[in-house]
């Protein structure tokens, strides 16, 4: 299987190139965000430290631009064209799989659909003349002085370890979505009983309550409106004490179910909000956001809980 010639090039070098490129494009982005952001973020995909959709561009290249190696113009216009489509397809394939925008060029100029944007192609094509130029002739001598056997060992291993590792990072997506979705529904069913009580005044300062307070606060508040209205209840008449008494104790159960939602994030989830701050599921905006939103508070307390250590 590694010797067999897939347009003109073994099967085991475009597989080398797509793992050595799938990490350098890992390396150089998450390098580059963190250094934007002041903070380490990784930004693969999947957990380890690889970037498929630049291996996959980069073995795209290699195989269609080789014979054109001579002519910028043409390594030019071939890396605009190979990237941009590479990017949009796998834009598209992520929407259609997750129902989630994971990367959005909406504010910027000449872009199509969100998905790709006139800038990001042109520096395609700069770093497509680079890449032939200058990086690939060093890393084809490299692949192609690997010894066979050791080459073919370690690269089943990668092969094992890419599937597991996109495996969990796919399941993880699919558990976070199915996540949005109860949150919203616990949400939807304390909104109700809170209004059926009227706990809020007006419905903006209950919807206030819901988009803008970290969990931690809007506990406290939910609390302190749950303790004013129950007051106010005495006066009523036994029957409706009591009406209103089992709808309070509803409402801490949803409000229990929607703070457990929130609070349970695993790592890959966190990774993936850091990893792609435009991320957004279609049906669960909302949802999504509060979430979002919950591990940026939980973070920010644990960075100051550091610093008072």
């Amino acid at each position: 299987m590694w010797t067999t010639e897939v347009l003109g090039f073994p099967f085991f070098e475009l597989y080398a190139f797509f793992i050595i490129y799938s990490f350098l494009g890992w390396a150089l982005e998450s390098l580059f965000v963190s250094v934007s952001n002041g903070t380490w973020v990784n930004r693969g995909f999947i957990s380890g430290p690889f970037c498929p959709i630049y291996g996959t561009g980069a073995v795209l290249v290699i195989v269609g631009l080789t014979p054109a190696l001579e002519n910028t113009l043409w390594l030019f216009c071939g890396g605009v064209a190979i990237a941009t489509i590479v990017e949009y397809v796998i834009s598209f394939l992520l929407e259609k799989i997750f129902h989630a925008t994971w990367w959005d060029y909406s504010q910027m100029r000449f872009n199509l659909k969100g998905r790709i944007c006139l800038l990001r192609s042109l520096e395609w094509g700069g770093l497509t003349v680079i890449m032939m130029r200058i990086v690939q002739p060093p890393i084809q001598r490299f692949v192609q002085w690997i010894p066979s056997a050791i080459g073919e060992f370690v690269g089943v291993l990668l092969l094992i370890y890419l599937i597991s590792d996109a495996s969990v990072t796919v399941m993880n997506i699919f558990q976070m979505k199915e996540k949005m979705a109860r949150l919203g529904e616990a949400t939807l069913a304390l909104r109700e009983k809170m209004e059926s009580v009227k706990l809020f005044d007006a419905k903006k300062e209950l919807l206030d309550y819901f988009e803008t307070l970290p969990m931690a606060e809007a506990m406290v508040k939910l609390k302190e409106k749950m303790e004013e209205r129950s007051e106010q209840m005495m006066q009523f008449k036994a029957e409706e004490q009591l009406r209103f008494e089992y709808i309070l104790s509803e409402m801490k159960e949803k409000l229990e179910s929607r703070d457990g939602i929130l609070k349970k994030n695993n790592i890959t989830e966190r990774r993936l909000t850091r990893a792609f701050p435009r991320l957004s599921f279609k049906k669960y905006n909302e949802e999504f956001a509060v979430f979002k939103r919950e591990i940026s508070n939980k973070k920010k307390i644990e960075k100051k809980k550091g610093y008072r250590k």
